[in-house]
């Protein structure tokens, strides 16, 4: 990128009194010579400089109006449709031709100015350019006592524009003035209509040196957008031009303001000066910050003051003796001006959506051209599309075929395939993983249920061979005995309890004997050993009660199942799932076991969470503990300070004559300590409040990641042992039907293996709703923290 300096040149204002004899004026060189000789009633010793030497890219000594556009307006005009920004700025004196320079004399088609006759040349350009489609738009802002005003808000008639001017800073690239609003020129006439209508809403005043004088700085700004008709039409050049037409600066000895224009005067001078520092600024290199935020002038032409911009300020002097000092003031500032580097470049952007239209078009073309190679080479039925559901199903099925039989083959199609036939193999590996786990833990669950029957059986025969050996004896009691007192179970019982259970009945009652009651009872606990040895994963022998062999036998199975390769578990998983329905009835493991597991699988990175939340929230409940400590002890400190300062009070010695209120060096230090204390005390408050909301929000992430847990794990539970479980109620729904009624109400008083599981599942439902409804009551209103004197600790 190549910097360029800000061109300046000089334009003089045509007059019959100019002061030859001090401004000496060279064309050729671009020089310009001031000489004013010494006062000589200031005495001998008189250090006034004399001499001042300028030197400038161009100087225009009475030029013309047409002039000045072929000398300044032209090359920037032809730098702005190439896609580079600029900028022309009028800097001078009040009444030195400022605005007759940019926007001329509407009386007179040959005085019109710079603005005018740009927005001509402008459209001549676009017309000439048939290749491209440019698009204007213009705005017109006016700054007036360190105020924004839109020039052109009085033809705004959508509602999106309207609201306060402000000037909104990006990282990269100019300022944007947000709210003001840009109006589409599509010809020349409604381009003037706009520079029209902006001039007649500029403030103007009236003074001793100019009867139309700007009260304000004024821009009006050209943008362009423009976009290839023949190349790709994403790519978009965006220009802008900038025509300022600045305010004036004046001495108020000689404009003799007072009043409004005083006042107006004191911001034109202000902004002024300030533009002069960011110049100053922007001309030394060793400057790193550049105070373009000083006034709305610097900051909403801060592109084209070392920025991105082709800038041109054409000075404007009035080469009149009364007014030599002011000139000289323009000069200097006009050779500042000129240190300043600026690096235009071409605003080239690509439109987003053109850019999506391109790659979708150029994506279809290449599958067409795709296809068309694949017809050429006899490849039909080729898809370059992702799969969907039914296509992946196929493929599953030649998958297994595949595995299967050893002479089968896939036929390979392309990449995609290729790709999809990996996914889907592994989505198969891991579905049989998880369930060569599942199979495992419920070979272990069955091992533990065998060993539990097999000690249930033996104490059963024994059982059974007494109420044989005294049936014969309790043939004559038809009564019923004292069973429901003592508790009964179905399924296995604990070792030794039946036994003892029994005769210490028998001990208590004496005479009386249990008759049918008992046989009845026995025949429950058959029916319900007969169901326990059906929810085993494979039937074992239901005549043998030996534990050893049992235990060794489900030992056998798994091992088998262990050794068996994974292509084989492959196929014979659906074999198995059908034999297990139809031999096997599942009794669902322990749902807090299980959840360890999840918590160690699906479930870690939730669990994890969790954890990490969990540790977050002690640590906040730590902290504010310790804030709250704190507070309270410094309240108790302020309440022992408060009580002896009451007691000074009580105990001084007022004087008769003098009712003013001494206080001691002790009282006052005491006071002063107080006030320590109290802003000690409102600090350590402060963030007493903030760590409690923090220890609030803590609280809700818990609570929201523990309740998430839970509803993943149950999702999980059920996708594994919900059919288990529907299938054990079928089963127990026919042991209810055929028990009787009174039986089945006494079902509630079971505490055996069949029914541990049943109960679990009710406490877990019911500790769930109970989370539930205690975090609905949490979240629907967090109760607000303690304003009191004493405050509790949060613990």
């Amino acid at each position: 990128m190549k910097s360029k300096h800000v061109k300046v040149v000089v334009r003089t204002r045509p007059t019959s009194d100019f002061a030859n004899d001090i401004l000496q004026i060279s064309p050729e060189t671009n020089s310009i010579h001031i000489h004013i000789p010494k006062n000589s009633e200031s005495g001998f010793i008189n250090n006034q400089q004399e001499d001042w030497d300028f030197k400038f890219d161009q100087i225009l000594h009475n030029a013309s109006q047409e002039c000045i556009f072929d000398e300044c307006g032209s090359p920037i005009l032809k730098s702005l449709i190439d896609g580079y920004n600029g900028t022309i700025l009028a800097y001078g004196q009040t009444g030195a031709g400022k605005t007759y320079t940019m926007t001329g004399t509407t009386e007179n088609y040959v005085h019109r100015g710079l603005i005018p006759r740009i927005i001509s040349q402008l459209y001549k350009e676009i017309s000439n350019k048939t290749q491209m489609a440019i698009t204007v738009r213009i705005s017109y802002l006016e700054i007036y006592n360190e105020q924004m005003v839109d020039l052109l808000a009085s033809l705004n008639d959508d509602e999106t524009c309207t609201g306060a001017l402000k000037i909104v800073d990006e990282n990269i690239g100019p300022s944007l003035v947000k709210n003001l609003s840009l109006q589409i020129a599509n010809t020349e006439e409604e381009a003037l209509n706009l520079l029209f209508e902006g001039e007649t809403n500029k403030s103007i005043s009236e003074h001793q040196l100019n009867k139309n004088s700007s009260r304000s700085h004024c821009i009006f700004t050209i943008y362009l957008e423009s976009r290839s008709r023949v190349e790709s039409s994403e790519k978009v050049i965006y220009s802008k031009l900038n025509l300022v037409d600045l305010a004036g600066s004046e001495r108020l000895s000689k404009t003799q303001t007072s009043g409004v224009s005083l006042q107006e005067a004191k911001y034109i001078n202000k902004s002024l000066t300030f533009l002069e520092q960011v110049i100053i600024a922007l001309s030394d290199k060793k400057r790193d910050h550049i105070p373009y935020r000083q006034s709305k002038l610097t900051n909403v032409l801060r592109d084209a003051l070392g920025g991105n911009c082709n800038t041109l300020m054409i000075a404007n002097i009035w080469g009149v003796k009364e007014h030599i000092e002011e000139t000289i003031s323009t000069l200097r500032f006009g050779t500042r001006m000129m240190c300043v580097a600026n690096t235009p470049v071409v605003n080239v952007q690509y439109d987003p959506m053109a850019l999506i239209k391109k790659y979708e078009r150029e994506i279809k073309e290449l599958k067409h051209e795709l296809s068309m190679h694949d017809i050429l080479n006899s490849k039909m039925n080729i898809q370059y599309e992702p799969y969907n559901d039914n296509q992946k199903y196929e493929l599953r099925k030649q998958i297994k075929s595949y595995i299967e039989n050893e002479n089968e083959e896939i036929p390979i199609i392309n990449v995609r395939q290729i790709k999809e036939i990996f996914n889907q193999f592994r989505k198969l590996y891991i579905n049989l993983e998880t369930e060569n786990e599942e199979n495992s833990k419920l070979l272990k669950h069955n091992a533990n249920l065998n060993n539990q029957q097999a000690n249930g059986n033996n104490d059963n025969s024994k059982q059974e061979h007494e109420n044989n050996s005294n049936k014969s004896n309790s043939d004559k009691d038809d009564g019923v005995g004292d069973i429901e007192g003592g508790g009964f179970g179905i399924g296995v019982a604990p070792n030794g309890k039946t036994g003892k259970n029994t005769k210490e009945k028998s001990k208590k009652k004496g005479q009386s004997k249990v008759s049918s009651a008992t046989n009845n009872a026995s025949e429950k606990e058959k029916q319900e050993e007969n169901l326990e040895s059906s929810s085993q994963i494979f039937n074992s022998d239901p005549n043998n009660n030996n534990n050893t062999n049992n235990t060794n036998n489900t030992n056998d199975q798994e091992s088998k199942l262990q050794e068996l390769p994974l292509i084989q578990k492959v196929l014979n998983k659906e074999n198995a799932s059908s034999n297990f329905g139809s031999r096997v009835s599942f009794s669902p493991p322990n749902r807090s076991e299980e959840f360890e597991i999840f918590k160690r699988g699906n479930g870690a990175e939730m669990n994890k969470i969790l954890t990490e939340n969990k540790v977050i929230l002690k640590e906040k409940k730590k902290i504010a503990k310790g804030y709250a400590e704190c507070v309270n002890k410094i309240k108790a400190q302020i309440d022992d300070l408060r009580d002896i300062i009451n007691k000074k009070k009580n105990d001084r010695n007022f004087d008769t004559n003098n009712t003013r209120e001494v206080l001691d060096e002790d009282e006052f230090h005491l006071m002063q300590q107080m006030q320590i204390l109290k802003q000690h005390y409102r600090s350590k408050y402060d963030s007493l409040k903030n760590c409690r909301v923090e220890v609030e929000y803590c609280l809700r992430l818990v609570d929201q990641c523990r309740q998430k847990l839970m509803q993943e794990f149950e999702a999980w539970y059920d996708s594994l042992y919900g059919s288990h479980i529907a299938e054990s109620e079928g089963v127990a729904t026919k042991i209810n039907n055929s028990i009787g009624d009174q039986s089945k109400f006494k079902l509630d008083k079971i505490n055996n293996q069949d029914s541990y599981t049943y109960y679990r599942a009710k406490k877990n439902v019911d500790k769930k709703n109970i989370r539930q409804t205690i975090l609905k009551g949490r979240h629907s209103k967090i109760p607000p923290i303690p304003s009191s004197k004493t405050i509790s600790t949060l613990i």
